[in-house]
C-alpha cells in the first residue's frame, strides 16, 4: 500500500509536466505535416517517455526497501544513478529537437515586406 501511495504521490508530482507535454501534442497535431512537425512530435514523445521513465526509476529503490533487498542497495543506487544521466541526456536532446522546430517554424514565416520610410 505505501508504494502505490508513493507511486501516486511521484505522478501527481510529474502531472503538470505531463499535462503540459499533452496540450504541446495537440497542439503540434494540429499544424500542417512536414519534417518540422515530425521532428517536434518525435521531441515531445521523448520528453514525455523520459518523464515516466523517471518515475519508475525513483520507484525502484522504494520497491527494493519494501522487498527488504538491502544487500544490493549501494549498487543499485549507481546504477539508479547512471539512468537519471541517461534520461536527462535524452531529455535535453528532445529540448534541443524541440528548440530546432520552433525555430525552423518560426524562420518559414513569411515575413511582411517593411513599410518604406518617410522621406526627410
Amino acid at each position: 500500500m505505501d508504494l502505490l501511495i508513493s507511486m501516486l504521490t511521484m505522478l501527481g508530482v510529474r502531472l503538470p509536466v505531463l499535462i503540459a507535454l499533452a496540450i504541446a501534442v495537440v497542439w503540434v497535431v494540429d499544424t500542417p505535416r512536414g519534417a518540422i512537425r515530425s521532428v517536434a512530435l518525435a521531441a515531445l514523445g521523448v520528453m514525455a517517455l523520459t518523464t515516466l521513465a523517471g518515475l519508475v526509476l525513483n520507484l525502484v529503490p522504494m520497491w527494493m526497501v519494501q522487498q527488504g533487498n538491502y544487500e544490493n542497495l549501494q549498487l543499485m543506487s549507481k546504477l539508479l544513478g547512471a539512468g537519471h544521466f541517461a534520461l536527462n541526456l535524452f531529455e535535453a536532446l528532445a529540448l534541443v529537437l524541440l528548440v530546432w522546430a520552433m525555430t525552423r517554424a518560426l524562420r518559414g514565416r513569411a515575413v511582411p515586406p517593411a513599410a518604406p520610410l518617410p522621406p526627410r
